[in-house]
Order: C-alpha cells, then structure tokens, then sequence
C-alpha cells in the first residue's frame, strides 16, 4: 500500500446540527481511482450514529472519523473488486430482512418508521448506505464462488469423532452464539467497540463494527455443537452464563468477542446425528469462508493506492 500521509480531516463540527450539506465537499483521500470528500466523511458519521441510534457527542468526533474512514476504504475496496470479477446477483430477499432486522433492532418498527425516515434525522444518505448492504451482500458471493473448491472438510473423521463422543459422554452440548469480529484493530477502536457493546447492545453493535460475515445477522452464528468450536473460543464460552459475553479473544491479528446466548444438551433420545453432523461440516467451511475473506480483502488492500490530503 502506498500512502502519502499528511495531516487531515479538519472537518466543521456543524454535522452535529444535521447541516453537512453545507460543509465543504473537499477532498480528504483517494483510494484507487475513487475520491472521498468531506461530505463522505461526514454522511458516514452521520450513518454510525443513525445505526447506533445516538445523538451526536463531539467528545467521539475525533475517534468516529477514524472509523468513518475505514468504513469508506473497506466498502470501497470490496466494490471494486466486485467490479473487476463482475459480481451482478445477490439475494433480495437476504438483503430486504437484513433491513428489516435493522429496523427492529433499532425499535423503528415499533415506531411505524423506516430505516429510510430515520436516517433522514440524522442527516445521513440513506442510498449509500444500502447500496453499501448490497457491496457486503455480493461480496460473499465472491468470496464464495473464489474459495469453495477450498472449502472440503474430512467428513468421515468429523462424523467418526461425534460417534466416538456419543458413545463415550452420551450426550451433545450445543451453544447459541453470537460473534463480533475485528480486523486490524486498535486500542482506540477496541475501546469504542467495548463502549458500544455497554451502551447499544452486543447485536447494533455487530451490525456496525464486526468484520465477520455474520455482521449483516447482528453477529448471530445460531446453534453450535461444541465439537466443531476450537479449543481458544471453547475455552472462553465455558465461563460465561447466558447471555454474558466474553472478553476479547484474540485470534491472530483479529479480536472476537463472544456472546453466548443460550445452551442446551442433547441425550441421545432426542439426537438427530445426520443434522449435528451437517451442522460440525458447515461450521468448518464457514470459518474457512471467513479466513479466505479477511485474507482476501487484506491482499486487496495492500494493492490498494491510497493518498490522504490536507
């Protein structure tokens, strides 16, 4: 990556009055061939805020434009690689309940308000935001059809270590998780991640902040057999009690923290080893999905020419 780094980002702190349009559209940074101006960075603050559902706090300024920028560069980069392989299908319906999930976390259906209205309080572009939902959406469609030859897991030794557990324990715990994931995280952005999980609630927050795929599900990973979970998740998850969350884990160059929603054990009177076994085999190929995604898109960026300007 090269970057010309030079001071930036004096931007009014009239956004807070919703009168971003009256800011000057300067140019703050190109990233590839794109520029991001002053309204950008402001439209995507204006956003964080509309999806965290809070009003403006001129003491966070500073730390969201450092996310606000991020954010821009991450959604930038994925659309052109989208670009280049020429990615055009993505599933609606995924997407309209990604918004409709949006819109009941953030209390709007009760309301009788859109997401849409509601963005409109808070001085943020609704249409970029979306078409941003739908560059996350094709995204993993990438990913996917790049990688899938890659996702084979040895069925036979997953199905042999569950008979084997079976007969031993003669029981199946299973967990109900939920994930947030950050990738080249900082002190500050941890911190910021930490206050939002306290003040938003753990599933805003991974709709906001996670890297995971999961994020576009509020983090949700859904039912899990404690099998296929590794031993550094595992060993965190058993401490907590329902509906507690774990200290950051750190797992390589990213942060996870796990949330644990709910657990259950089966005996073998109510197990359906067919689908356990179908659950253990997809939670492995998703979290190769997920290795071939952040290392795909970290190698982008580091190709990625990008100038910040004064």
């Amino acid at each position: 990556m090269k970057i010309k780094l030079i001071f930036f980002f004096f931007i009014l702190l009239s956004f807070f009055k919703n009168s971003s349009a009256n800011i000057e559209d300067k140019i703050v940074a190109k990233i590839g061939n794109e520029i991001v101006t002053n309204y950008d960075i402001v439209n995507e603050i204006n956003t964080i805020l509309a999806l965290t559902n809070k009003p403006a706090n001129k003491k966070e300024f500073a730390k969201l434009q450092n996310i606000a920028f991020l954010s821009i560069k991450k959604r930038l980069v994925k659309e052109n690689e989208i670009k280049r392989y020429k990615i055009k299908k993505y599933n609606k319906v995924d997407v309209n309940n990604y918004i409709l999930g949006l819109e009941n976390n953030l209390g709007l259906i009760q309301q009788n308000i859109s997401l849409k209205d509601h963005f409109k309080r808070y001085g943020a572009n609704y249409d970029i935001y979306f078409e941003g939902v739908i560059i996350n959406f094709k995204w993993n469609s990438l990913i996917y059809s790049l990688y899938r030859k890659q996702l084979d897991v040895d069925e036979e030794l997953i199905k042999s270590e569950l008979k084997k557990q079976i007969q031993e324990e003669r029981t199946i715990e299973e967990y109900n998780l939920s994930e947030i994931v950050l990738e080249n995280w900082d002190q500050t952005k941890l911190n910021l991640v930490k206050k939002s999980i306290e003040e938003n609630g753990f599933i805003k927050t991974a709709n906001l902040y996670s890297d995971s795929v999961s994020s576009v599900k509020g983090g949700s990973i859904g039912w899990v057999v404690s099998k296929s979970i590794s031993n550094a998740y595992l060993k965190e998850i058993l401490k907590l009690n329902k509906t507690q969350i774990s200290e950051p884990i750190k797992v390589n160059n990213n942060i996870v923290f796990i949330r644990l929603n709910d657990k259950r054990i089966l005996n073998q009177n109510n197990l359906d080893l067919v689908k356990i076994e179908r659950k253990i085999i997809n939670q492995k190929k998703e979290e190769k999905l997920n290795i071939f995604s952040n290392s795909h898109y970290l190698n982008l960026e580091k190709k990625t020419y990008i100038e910040l300007n004064d």
